[in-house]
This record gives C-alpha cells, sequence and structure tokens, in this order.
C-alpha cells in the first residue's frame, strides 16, 4: 500500500513537472512569436501599431492597437497573417478583422482596391487608344458595312481587350453633320451595334459592352468639308469599372 502510494505521488509529481514546462514552453513561443509580429510591423514602418497576443490563457489571436489610417491598418493585419503560427488578427475596436480560420486572405483595403481599379482601367483605356489613335474605324458616309480593314482592327482591339477582363466597354458612334439628325443618329447606333457585335464574335463579352450611336451631336472636327466629315465619322472607346455597366445602359436609354 505504501509503495502504490509512493507511485501515485510519484506520477503526479512528474505530471505537474510536465504541465510546468509545458506552459513555460508555450509562454516562451507567445512571447517570442509576439516579439517577431512587432519587429515585423516596425520593418514595415507600421510601428505605430501594437500587438498583443493571448497569456492566460495562451492564444495565437493576434489583437492590435495603435492610431493609424484605414489602409495602413488593413497593410498592418496583411503583415500579421502571413507570419506563420498566427491564427487570427484583429484590431482591439474591431474595425478591421482579419481570421485564418476560414483559410481566406485578408481583402484589399477600399483605397486599395479603388486605385486598382483605376490603374486597371487607365492602362486599358491607353492600350484601346494607342490603336485608335493609329487604325481609325473609318466608315463610309451613308453606311455602316464593317470594312476588311476595320475587321482587322477590331482583331487587335479584341486581343487588347482581353486583358480588361470585367472592365465595361462603351462603344460610342459618331457620324458627320451631312444629312438629317435623326437620320444620323440611327446610322451611328448601327455604326455602334456593328462594333459591339464584332467584338462579341472576337470573345469579348457581350454583357460588358454598351453600345451608344450619338449622331453629329459630338464633332471632333469643326466644319463640313471632307477632311472635317471624315473625322467625326468615327467609332470610340470608354473603357470604365464594372459597375459602370448599368449606369452607361441608362443612359443609352435615355439617349445619352
Amino acid at each position: 500500500m505504501e509503495i502504490g502510494s509512493k507511485i501515485l505521488t510519484g506520477a503526479a509529481a512528474t505530471a505537474i513537472l510536465a504541465l510546468i514546462g509545458h506552459v513555460a514552453t508555450g509562454e516562451t513561443f507567445i512571447s517570442g512569436l509576439e516579439q517577431q509580429v512587432q519587429t515585423e510591423l516596425a520593418a514595415r514602418g507600421l510601428d505605430a501599431a501594437t500587438v498583443r497576443l493571448g497569456h492566460d490563457p495562451l492564444s495565437r489571436d493576434a489583437v492590435l492597437a495603435g492610431e493609424l489610417p484605414d489602409a495602413a491598418r488593413q497593410e498592418a493585419l496583411n503583415v500579421v497573417m502571413a507570419i506563420p503560427g498566427i491564427s487570427s488578427a484583429s484590431w482591439r475596436d474591431k474595425q478591421a478583422i482579419a481570421a485564418a480560420e476560414d483559410g481566406k486572405a485578408p481583402a484589399p483595403a477600399p483605397a486599395d482596391r479603388d486605385k486598382a481599379d483605376r490603374d486597371k482601367i487607365a492602362q486599358c483605356q491607353a492600350a484601346v487608344d494607342r490603336i485608335a489613335e493609329t487604325r481609325k474605324i473609318n466608315f463610309r458616309s451613308g453606311s455602316a458595312y464593317v470594312s476588311l480593314e476595320s475587321r482587322q482592327i477590331l482583331d487587335q482591339l479584341a486581343k487588347v481587350l482581353q486583358a480588361c477582363e470585367g472592365l465595361s466597354i462603351t462603344v460610342e458612334g459618331h457620324t458627320d453633320d451631312n444629312g438629317d439628325s435623326d437620320v444620323n443618329r440611327v446610322m451611328s447606333q448601327e455604326r455602334a451595334d456593328r462594333i459591339k457585335a464584332g467584338l462579341v464574335e472576337r470573345g469579348i463579352a457581350g454583357a460588358l459592352i454598351t453600345a451608344t450611336g450619338y449622331g453629329s451631336e459630338r464633332p471632333r472636327a469643326k466644319g463640313s468639308d471632307a477632311s472635317a466629315d471624315a473625322q467625326n465619322r468615327r467609332i470610340e472607346f470608354r473603357i470604365g469599372g464594372a459597375g459602370d455597366q448599368a449606369q452607361n445602359d441608362a443612359e443609352a436609354q435615355q439617349g445619352g
């Protein structure tokens, strides 16, 4: 009986020592992880943010505090979530939260997302303009026929627009001021529709394209001579965000 009591006492002591060792090791790990996070934030110029991991009980959930703008807050969350061992990260005031449980990276901050969208739109517009300025889609007076040369231009435009996936495209049809203004408007709409159809045939999503005819309302060149007429009979392309599509459709229905 005495021997059994000694064995039980020894086992209990061993368990207690193991538990103490485990806690000490866990505490060291959490403290080291906390220091690693703080060092990484400082290296990114985000030292205004402080981080705290749970110590009682031990936790790998990082809670951040500090006065930073929204974009910097999101960047700090991204930095913290990229460190191995962190299970979640949040700001103490709960304005921004990034959790690892769902296996998804934190979403970009709205300001960063808006800038990325603007940059993509500008790049796509510039690429389209380079083609449109060097190789103009022309129409004969009173015609919506798409010539072989114009179809080749559409081939080039479609390749560029493939890289603009998700952005809206407005195709604008314009005419010279010869003849009846209502007839010109109908003709310009037909031309814009033909160009839209050509882009759809080349793989561009029709749901993202709005075709609008303006007739002779928006001339590029003044006068009614042959040179001015040739400049005013034209197709123009406007690249916008995906959310611009509904607005483009509404304007088209209202006559621009």
